[in-house]
């Protein structure tokens, strides 16, 4: 696959005559050719990804690597200090020791959302940078809620569930950077957002595959809209990232918990009911609301 930057490089999609189906079979010849245009890892999390792909990496040397930027280093230090991941009161201030503490899935999670953040400096059109901060705002309460309910249904790694869920919409943030090539007037009719919806987790899925995640994750994020797969069909991790994302209106608005737990059969292959879902948002709220101040810090 080709790598150059999407907003760049997405020119021919503007030529269309602008209808949900001609954006849908163009993007489906893109993916069949292996011609999405992915945008490229920042050098600083490609690096700490290197590291983590060596089985016998040690805390050390993945803290050496997280030195060479001082921004990424200070957030790593802040999140192993945040109270979520705190528990004892005591601080840590080298890196070793706060990678040690967090954990290599927590510390891959720390440089994707950091490197994530700094794409869309680079990228954004400032016209786009409220819709950049609402993916943002959505992926870290949905990976906040994914790693409490990975926790508490041990049907996943929290660690895992957490990275999946703050990645889950990171296909939604190559196509919006895409849409920076089309009219005004596609966005404000509604007819992205339907694109966007039935593409974005196979998009997101390629970028991750490109990215050199695990296959879990990326197949989580492909599955995301498979809400009535078959159990046999996929992974406890998928469901786990189902169901956070649909918990998130219920965050909010809790008389929405009867109707979504019916509609979305992973609820139910997780164990949870309306009232262990309401018990579990009460009980948690704490901490999802500490690991979104970790992860936005």
């Amino acid at each position: 696959m080709s790598t150059p930057d999407p907003a760049s490089s997405a020119a021919p999609l503007a030529t269309l005559t602008l209808t949900p189906f001609d954006v849908s079979r163009k993007l489906a010849a893109e993916l069949a050719a292996g011609d999405v245009r992915l945008p490229s890892f920042p050098d600083i999390a490609q690096r700490v990804q290197t590291v983590l792909e060596d089985p016998r990496a040690t805390p050390a040397q993945l803290g050496k690597v997280l030195g060479a930027d001082a921004a990424l280093a200070a957030r790593v230090l802040r999140i192993a200090n945040s109270s979520v991941f705190n528990a004892s009161g005591k601080p840590v201030t080298d890196l070793p020791a706060a990678v040690s503490r967090l954990g290599f899935e927590l510390v891959r999670c720390a440089a994707t959302s950091f490197a994530l953040r700094q794409m869309k400096l680079v990228d954004a059109d400032s016209a786009l940078r409220p819709q950049l901060q609402e993916l943002w705002r959505k992926g870290t309460l949905v990976a906040s809620i994914g790693y409490v309910v990975a926790r508490e249904t041990r049907a996943a790694s929290p660690d895992e569930a957490l990275v999946t869920g703050l990645l889950h919409n990171i296909g939604r943030l190559y196509l919006l950077l895409r849409a920076q090539t089309l009219s005004s007037a596609v966005i404000e009719t509604g007819m992205w957002d339907q694109v966007s919806h039935d593409w974005h987790p196979r998009i997101g899925s390629a970028i991750l595959e490109h990215w050199k995640f695990p296959e879990r994750i990326t197949r989580a994020v492909a599955d995301q809209n498979a809400w009535d797969r078959p159990t046999a069909g996929g992974s406890r991790l998928t469901d786990v990232l189902i169901v956070a994302t649909s918990l998130v209106p219920c965050v909010f608005y809790r008389e929405l918990l009867d109707d979504t737990i019916t509609a979305v059969a992973p609820f139910r292959r997780l164990g949870l009911d309306t009232a262990a879902c309401n018990a579990l948002l009460v009980a948690t709220a704490p901490h999802i609301n500490g690991l979104r101040d970790a992860l936005t810090a």
